[in-house]
């Protein structure tokens, strides 16, 4: 593909910062770039884009300071290098950071727009209550906190509430905040907001304007512990589900709601629980085959050497599923790279993204994800004598039928592109953009890697983003 050199400058007049020439592919624009500071004065870097939510018609963004060096964990200062929610107001216009979160809140854990159409009775609301909400943990030495910020889309200020406070588990990544979800109990009417505190569980609340952070939250567990940390809460159907490790869980709901395993990967993966980082990834709802209700779908990571196999449970009707593998994406990866070998998939940080083709009307579903390969042919970062994890930001398309296409943010990566490494997110544009719609992908991920302003977003037309140049991975 042919590509052009466009030295990048954001911001207004009255920002500092100013960003090298780089590689840039012709239909795409490099959104974000860490390391400048916005017109107000506020320094905006990170080493990953963790997560991108389209809110009443602006763009949000939640980054992430692990293994940054302005972290004071990595040799920064005390006061610098912690989570920041930003905004963009326009397309090509320049972001401002919206939330500091402050000392001791390394990532925006999650950042999520949130809908409340009833109150705590289950009394509808002459309007419906949008919010922006944001959660990240405070750890201290014996103990933990669970923050959340709700944002004043008026006054554009942010207000603290505590979720939770209780001991501190052994791995910080043992409480973390990885999912939210907004849902309707069939039973008692009452919209609850759902969110996962690591181990420890889903918790749930109800909208109460008359708290700070319009949430009040229950003071224990709804689901119990769980093996390892959830990685997805959603809505399918009329149901609540989240996973956990290996399993996936239906809410049962009611005054004394329950839940249900309905899928055990055990009996492929017995290892599963031990991986933080591992087990069912983003958990998501998909139109049955046939028509016929909603599937769940995610990806499964057993460890180190995950091959990032993509799973679909159809239901039977009788409450339970019967369980497809759809693909392997490290076989498609491989194919991708000519043959070569690829040894580690790390896949869907958050979900499968639905969009609508604007050629077929269809809708088809992003997945993003990071490969660790052999040898030296293509662009590495991380590298090591034996590989390193590819440079490009890397999604997979999936069709309605179940088809896998792979396509690469700002083109076919080369030394001189700028290195992605990881595509962890994905929003449509709330702006008026090209028909059809505009996206905008971000990522990163620091793999125990030092990664100085990694994070990075970027943004194309749904055509551009759909279109590829290559034949069919399957």
């Amino acid at each position: 593909m042919n590509k052009q050199v466009i030295v990048m400058i954001f911001g207004c007049l009255l920002c500092v910062g100013f960003v090298s020439a780089e590689e840039i592919s012709p239909g795409w624009e490099r959104s974000y770039r860490a390391g400048v500071t916005d017109c107000n004065g506020h320094y905006m870097g990170g080493s990953e884009m963790i997560h991108l939510v389209s809110h009443k018609g602006r763009l949000f963004a939640g980054n992430g300071y692990w293994q940054d060096s302005r972290n004071v964990c990595y040799g920064g200062k005390s006061s610098e290098g912690w989570a920041q929610v930003l905004r963009l107001d326009k397309p090509g216009g320049p972001w401002v950071v919206d939330l500091e979160m402050g000392p001791c809140h390394m990532r925006a854990q999650i950042l999520k727009s949130v809908t409340f159409t009833t109150d705590s009775n289950g009394k509808p609301f002459k309007a419906p209550v949008n919010l922006l909400l944001a959660c990240e943990n405070t750890f201290k030495a014996n103990q933990t906190e669970t923050t959340m910020y709700t944002r004043d889309d008026e006054t554009g200020k942010w207000v603290t509430s505590t979720v939770f406070t209780g001991p501190r588990l052994a791995d910080i990544e043992d409480q973390s905040v990885r999912a939210m979800c907004v849902h309707r109990d069939q039973v008692t009417a009452v919209e609850q907001i759902f969110v996962s505190l690591g181990k420890l569980g889903v918790f749930s609340g109800v909208y109460d304007p008359s708290l700070p952070g319009n949430v009040r939250w229950a003071s224990r567990s709804e689901s119990g512990p769980v093996e390892i940390r959830p990685m997805a809460i959603i809505n399918s159907g009329d149901d609540l589900f989240f996973s956990a490790g290996r399993n996936v869980y239906r809410r049962n709901d009611g005054v004394s709601p329950s839940y249900t395993v309905v899928q055990d990967m055990s009996d492929i993966y017995p290892d599963v629980a031990v991986q933080p980082m591992g087990g069912i990834r983003g958990l998501s709802s998909i139109p049955s085959p046939g028509g016929k209700g909603n599937s769940l779908i995610f990806v499964m990571a057993e460890g180190n050497r995950s091959r990032g196999a993509i799973y679909r449970l159809d239901p039977t009707g009788d409450g339970r599923y019967t369980r497809t593998r759809e693909v392997y994406l490290d076989e498609l990866m491989s194919r991708y790279l000519s043959g070569n070998p690829v040894y580690t998939i790390l896949a869907a940080y958050n979900n499968f993204q639905p969009v609508l083709d604007p050629a077929t009307k269809e809708c088809v579903h992003l997945i993003g994800f990071e490969s660790w390969i052999s040898g030296h042919r293509f662009p590495l970062w991380g590298e090591n004598k034996e590989g390193g994890f590819y440079a490009g930001g890397m999604y997979a398309i999936r069709d309605k039928n179940g088809t896998y296409r792979l396509k690469e943010i700002n083109g076919r990566c080369t030394p001189s592109s700028p290195p992605l490494v990881a595509t962890r997110c994905f929003a449509m544009s709330p702006f008026p953009e090209p028909p059809g719609g505009a996206l905008y992908f971000g990522g990163h991920d620091g793999n125990q890697k030092p990664s100085h302003n990694m994070a990075w977003v970027f943004s194309t037309s749904v055509t551009n983003a759909l279109q590829v140049d290559q034949v069919d991975t399957n």
